[in-house]
């Protein structure tokens, strides 16, 4: 047979109970509210570095066309894809495919490549390279909006800059 317990015992055990739960789940709030913290910060210590794709060029769908004509059998060059590999050592590797149409209708494809090392301050992100006749080094600036980092890409069409938007 079952002991009788008091009301005052009943609601003391219903307390704690309630404690006990109390207890676990602000914890657990409080490091899920920091990471959501540190999505939004991309760039924060505690941010996990990787490789990001090439979605856009120039506000279009890649691949598109970002120079020269439409019309088969002009000359013009194409963003094909591209890849920006952001490392825990704050190294950096940046590659962007284009595809560059004759007027023949012939074309040459190639990568245009950028490494070195970046800084971050927030949610901008400093990348340093050389450029092929640079005696100093430059700097690519990048941005992390609405989770995509945009970056200008210089010289991507004989000395044209690309707007473009990694995922």
């Amino acid at each position: 047979m079952l002991p009788r317990l008091s009301r005052r015992t009943l609601v003391r055990v219903a307390l704690r109970a309630v404690l006990r739960v109390v207890l676990r789940a602000v914890p657990l709030g409080l490091v899920v509210a920091t990471l959501a913290a540190c999505y939004d910060d991309p760039f924060s210590p505690y941010w996990d570095r990787g490789t990001y794709y090439l979605s856009y060029a120039n506000d279009r769908p890649v691949p598109t066309i970002v120079s020269g004509g439409t019309l088969p059998g002009s000359a013009r060059l194409e963003v094909t894809r591209g890849t920006l590999t952001l490392r825990r050592d704050h190294s950096y590797q940046l590659l962007v495919d284009v595809r560059q149409w004759t007027t023949g209708g012939q074309f040459y494809e190639a990568t245009k490549a950028y490494a070195g090392t970046y800084e971050n301050d927030g949610s901008t992100l400093y990348l340093n390279y050389f450029g092929p006749r640079d005696y100093y080094s430059s700097v690519m600036v990048a941005n992390w909006r609405n989770g995509r980092v945009e970056i200008v890409v210089p010289d991507v069409d004989a000395g044209q800059d690309v707007l473009c938007v990694f995922d």
